[in-house]
């Protein structure tokens, strides 16, 4: 296993194994390569919760976004409805 495999692996593997669900030669193994890759999982799981919350704010935004294209959408119709009716009178 090269040391992509071996990061990849202890990735997916770090929250149970900060949960201590981790037995035999799996616990050895994490134990083994936590010096290796463990702040680097640190980080990226701080990173992970941190986009949690940045994802509803991203959320919101796209549905201002839609509301205001919806709008807009609203406003040209009856402007053109408006105009049109404006014209023939």
């Amino acid at each position: 296993m090269n040391n992509k495999e071996k990061k990849a692996v202890f990735f997916d593997l770090y929250d149970l194994y900060k949960e201590g669900e981790l037995e035999g030669g799996t616990l050895q193994w994490m134990k083994e390569h936590e010096p290796s890759f463990g702040a680097e999982a640190e980080n990226r799981k701080r990173q992970n919760e941190y986009g949690v919350n940045t994802a509803s704010g991203d959320l919101r935004q796209i549905k201002y976004m839609k509301c205001l294209t919806y709008g807009l959408y609203g406003f040209f119709i009856v402007l053109s409805i408006w105009m049109t009716v404006w014209f023939y009178f």
